[in-house]
């Protein structure tokens, strides 16, 4: 349906189209807890899903009443996952093949700098921004990328799965623009939202991503640029020049596309409500979401694995699911596991070869 009270980020305009409405989920979907008691105490906020029809651009409309404070207790890491790494190769191969990896080097959100690490194997000079960086290497600054660090005048900026946090994102690569002095390449990694809408994921759609990028409305952000899609299509893959950052998005009439998440959401529930002794695997942001729209009262779904240590042992916000790692499987007394991506399912079957388990797949 239409509505006026909701404007454009890119544009501002007014002319736009809701197109879900998601119950409250927690405001972080990769932060965990040591005790029940706190992840259940998890601030939870809804997701309204908005069409520009000026530009075709999807965006969070609840959000921006909640300060996001992305500290040491975000727990986003991937890289635990071999078919992750092999992710990683691939887009460092990918900016070897444009002939990226050769100048200086920022990393815009380097996380806990495991991508920076692969890049100073093949490129020494590289620094690393981010706030919730909880470790000593002195090439990561715990701040966010500003002009106060133009002096460090990068040939390449990575920027991967950040955008998708910033709410006016186009102003944002023209502050990361401005402050290399409109030099340089940049490399943008984010989801893509037509597999979202294509696989009906409902479980990737998250308070904390304000924008759901397509191929199109990420390449409205520049003049010209390459775009690929990667991770077997859950990512775009975006290079460009930094002096061709756009200083405006022309306004274009485009028709909203209809999804069908709610119906999605009550196709897992029976699904889970099939099985025995359910466990999920994956306490990332798919995980989390899952839990909390399927079994918000952790009544379905006994626990939740990952192979993240940092994550074991502890709990998903919102609901109080239990985190446990592949070696308590048994002791769990888990007959089923329905895994989150379908990417992971190879690796994760080889992980529980000899288990006695049903693996299911979202996808």
């Amino acid at each position: 349906m239409k509505n006026s009270t909701y404007k454009c980020p890119l544009t501002g305009s007014e002319d736009c189209t809701v197109l879900y409405e998601q119950q409250p989920v927690p405001v972080f979907q990769n932060k965990v807890f040591t005790t029940k008691e706190a992840a259940l105490k998890m601030q939870l906020a809804p997701v309204t899903l908005v069409h520009s029809n000026a530009t075709g651009f999807v965006f969070n409309g609840s959000f921006g009443s909640i300060e996001m404070n992305y500290d040491t207790d975000y727990q986003n890491e991937q890289s635990n996952s071999g078919y992750f790494q092999q992710h990683l190769n691939h887009v460092l191969d990918l900016l070897e093949h444009k002939g990226l990896l050769k100048g200086k080097i920022i990393e815009i959100g380097c996380g806990k700098g495991y991508f920076l690490k692969m890049l100073q194997e093949r490129n020494s000079n590289v620094t690393g921004f981010d706030p919730a960086y909880e470790g000593n290497d002195p090439s990561i600054i715990k701040d966010y990328y500003s002009e106060k660090y133009a002096d460090i005048e990068a040939d390449l900026i990575v920027l991967r799965h950040t955008l998708e946090h910033i709410p006016t994102p186009l102003q944002f690569i023209q502050q990361i623009s401005k402050a290399n002095k409109g030099r340089g390449k940049i490399y943008i990694e984010v989801p893509t939202f037509d597999w979202i809408v294509n696989n009906e994921a409902v479980e990737d759609i998250f308070y904390e991503h304000c924008n759901y990028f397509t191929k199109d409305t990420l390449q409205l952000l520049f003049e010209k640029s390459e775009c690929d899609h990667v991770f077997n299509g859950q990512y775009l893959a975006l290079t460009a020049d930094l002096k061709d950052v756009k200083q405006q998005i022309e306004k274009r009439k485009v028709e909203p596309r209809k999804v069908v998440f709610g119906s999605k959401i009550k196709e897992y529930k029976d699904l889970v409500s099939g099985q025995d002794n359910l466990a999920i695997w994956g306490a990332g942001a798919k995980g989390s979401t899952f839990v909390n729209l399927v079994d918000p009262k952790c009544e379905k779904i006994k626990c939740v694995v990952d192979i993240n240590v940092k994550k074991q042992n502890c709990y998903v916000g919102g609901t109080g699911h239990l985190i446990i790692p592949p070696s308590e499987i048994n002791s769990q007394k888990i007959n089923s596991i329905l895994v989150m991506n379908p990417n992971y399912l190879p690796e994760i079957k080889s992980i529980i070869n000899g288990f006695p388990i049903n693996t299911l797949s979202l996808k």
